[in-house]
């Protein structure tokens, strides 16, 4: 009966280290993001204040690209519980409200610096002409390789991982979260950081025109009007984890365990 309170000590011990397995949360911009345009298919935006997702009024789609560096900053073994993408509207060509959706991305693309001297959102409505490695609607990497088909149809999942309602607000945040499928491509990132091919932004409704939507990029660093931007407009993706039981923790367990063996028996 006197090893009890030792007993209990190791109890405590495995019952703290439980309570200390809380969750994490991180916030990472976009390690990447792009778009690739119908009308004009060998330009690209990589370097552009905008990426964008829809039907022009002259019933021409986009999509965008985007990607974070989940493996980089998430630390390996984690458990992903939760997940949110918040992007900020820059620009809307109709009042309706648009769904967006975040499409799981199967294959690499490029994003080059095309746009990057004209630097508000409105100025990349048609992309710009791409150099070698962009990604444009026909290629993920220009003069390398092609999508499967034009548009990157086929390389990515048809069904999103999550949507979002986006109506013309300029100037406000729009977020993708916490799915079960947003959650579980994270944490396939995690797991396989070689798969980590970001997500397509794509409109719901591509036959309609008027439905594009243009969100701030990683690059943007003026508003929709010219004037000087916050750039935590830019895209931000948070991450809520749970580490895998840390070592410091396993220690104490061994240590617990080892004082209870050496414990000499008492006499009866």
């Amino acid at each position: 009966m006197r090893n009890i309170p030792i007993q209990l000590a190791i109890m405590f011990v495995l019952s703290s280290a439980a309570a200390d397995a809380q969750c994490d949360t991180v916030t990472i911009g976009a390690s990447k993001d792009n778009t690739i345009f119908h009308n004009t298919a060998n330009n690209s935006a990589g370097g552009s204040a905008g990426i964008f997702a829809g039907t022009t009024a002259f019933g021409s789609p986009r999509r965008g690209l985007i990607a974070f560096d989940v493996a980089g900053i998430v630390p390996a073994g984690a458990t992903i519980t939760a997940v949110e993408l918040r992007l900020y509207l820059g620009m809307a060509a109709g009042g309706v409200s648009q769904s967006v959706g975040l499409h799981r991305l199967t294959k690499d693309w490029g994003e080059g610096t095309a746009g990057s001297t004209l630097p508000t959102v409105r100025m990349a409505g048609n992309g710009f002409a791409s150099s070698p490695g962009d990604a444009t609607w026909n290629a993920n990497f220009r003069d390398t390789s092609l999508w499967s088909s034009p548009g990157a149809a086929g390389d990515f999942f048809v069904i999103a991982s999550a949507s979002s309602l986006v109506d013309n607000t300029v100037d406000t945040p729009f977020f993708w979260s916490s799915t079960p499928a947003l959650v579980s491509d994270i944490q396939s990132w995690l797991d396989n950081p070689a798969t980590n091919f970001g997500w397509a932004l794509v409109s719901a409704n591509e036959t309609s025109i008027a439905t594009a939507r243009a969100f701030y990029s990683r690059e943007a660093t003026v508003d929709a009007g010219g004037d000087p931007m916050d750039l935590a407009r830019r895209p931000l993706l948070t991450i809520t984890y749970v580490p895998e039981p840390a070592s410091a923790v396993l220690l104490l367990i061994a240590a617990s365990m080892a004082l209870l063996v050496r414990r000499k028996p008492a006499l009866e």
